[in-house]
């Protein structure tokens, strides 16, 4: 067990200090206890104090001056390495949710003067100095391998997952799956069968709402099989094609549960203004996110809102804490805001 005493000490003393420097309301840098003293309070060698120490350096935490002593930065001095966002399918990018969760990053680095990193290839593809940069990873998981998170972890990276995933390891919960099950229960409950599916604005974020949906039909004795799912494939320009596929479905659904507000919204467009469809009263929508720029519509979306921005920025907070304290990062869970609109009514035949 010797042999263990030094590690545990040495631990011991990483911890003690990261509190103290942490919990130190001085902005600007400020001197802390020589190794001598150390020593003494922790009743260990100076070889482990130097270790110690040397670990508290190397995650930003202190800088020592030669003749003067060790200091820890200060909150206003403090370094922060970069955050990394793992993002292997591009277009992700460009979609709203994911933009948002990004926007809320960058606003939780940009005050601490460090930079957000958009990251495209396999962490083995990274460059040694490239990950040493960073103070941890937001993994968003479409085309993400259980092997590039064994990288990460080889390389001792913190990482959390965004959204529904397979992958193991702490992730960002936004509450999408029971906000789906809670809007298709809705319809059920309002005499819907008929109900069809409008799904591939975002695919990275489709899977826990079609999980949600399926959850609520299979309990109410319905084959999630046997519901219609029309895609738009992760394209602009599909969305219009999607919307007029739903509306030639025969039976025409009375209802249908759109992914993505903009889905919802040209769906509405077209029932309205191309099929002269009467909402709610022959058609019911609701949808998802909730995006500001589409509150004005008429007939208003019933749909909900994600914390995307706060998640990114909680986000952003635990990695860097975690960089700073050596601990491993949690799950972090969100609840949604459902908003009432106008689209949701009885079925027509209730």
């Amino acid at each position: 067990m010797s042999s263990h005493r030094p590690s545990t000490a040495r631990a011991r003393l990483v911890n003690a200090l990261t509190e103290e420097i942490l919990q130190n309301p001085e902005s600007a840098a400020f001197p802390i206890a020589s190794e001598h003293q150390l020593c003494r309070r922790f009743g260990i060698s100076r070889v482990t104090v130097r270790l110690a120490l040397s670990d508290l350096e190397n995650r930003g935490l202190i800088y020592r001056k030669h003749g003067k002593g060790t200091f820890a930065h200060g909150r206003s001095t403090r370094i922060h390495r970069h955050l990394g966002i793992l993002i292997k399918s591009p277009q992700a990018a460009e979609h709203r949710p994911i933009a948002e969760l990004i926007r809320g990053v960058q606003t939780v680095m940009s005050s601490v003067q460090s930079a957000t990193l958009l990251l495209s290839t396999s962490p083995e593809q990274w460059r040694a100095e490239k990950a040493s940069t960073l103070a941890g990873v937001i993994v968003v998981p479409q085309d993400v391998s259980i092997k590039d998170l064994d990288v990460l972890k080889d390389r001792n990276l913190n990482y959390i997952l965004f959204g529904e995933t397979d992958l193991p390891g702490p992730r960002i919960t936004l509450g999408q799956r029971a906000a789906a099950r809670r809007m298709t229960e809705q319809l059920l409950e309002l005499g819907h069968r008929r109900i069809a599916l409008l799904s591939g604005f975002d695919i990275c974020l489709d899977t826990a709402k079609r999980k949600g949906v399926h959850d609520a039909l299979q309990v109410a004795g319905i084959d999630p099989a046997q519901v219609p799912e029309i895609s738009a494939n992760g394209e602009e320009g599909g969305i219009f094609q999607a919307a007029r596929e739903v509306l030639k479905l025969h039976p025409r659904p009375t209802a249908v549960v759109a992914f993505d507000d903009s889905l919802g919204a040209i769906l509405s467009f077209q029932a309205r203004r191309q099929e002269g469809i009467t909402m709610p009263a022959e058609l019911s929508i609701v949808s998802f996110h909730d995006w500001p720029f589409l509150n004005y519509m008429e007939p208003s979306l019933t749909t909900v809102r994600f914390e995307f921005f706060t998640a990114g920025q909680h986000a952003a907070e635990a990695l860097n804490l975690a960089a700073l304290t050596g601990r491993t990062v949690g799950d972090l869970t969100f609840e949604p805001t459902y908003r009432a609109g106008q689209t949701l009514g009885l079925a027509p035949d209730a």
